[in-house]
């Protein structure tokens, strides 16, 4: 039984599992973010509480974007949240 795919079977293979992936991380956040609004409107979390995510939430982000970094350059959006986070506290 030969079970090996064609070039064209394999591209679409591989860009249905990205699209499929994509799609459950794109559902995820929005998912996430409106817990987070509901959460909020109702006086569940407060800013304080937020901001212990935060400072408890930057050294992982800090430590997945050092070595994500030393393994060609990605990261370029964990880069970004962390320059955002860096100036909010800048500001304040």
């Amino acid at each position: 039984m030969a079970l090996a795919l064609g070039s064209g079977g394999l591209m679409n293979f591989v860009l249905l599992r990205f699209a499929l992936i994509a799609v459950g991380v794109l559902l995820l956040v929005i998912v996430g973010g409106v817990v987070l609004m509901a959460l909020k409107r109702r006086g569940a979390v407060s800013q304080e509480t937020l901001d212990k995510a935060r400072r408890q939430a930057m050294p992982i982000a800090r430590a997945v974007m050092e070595n994500r970094g030393r393994g060609g350059g990605r990261g370029g959006l964990l880069n970004g949240v962390m320059s955002a986070l860096n100036d909010r506290d800048r500001r304040r």
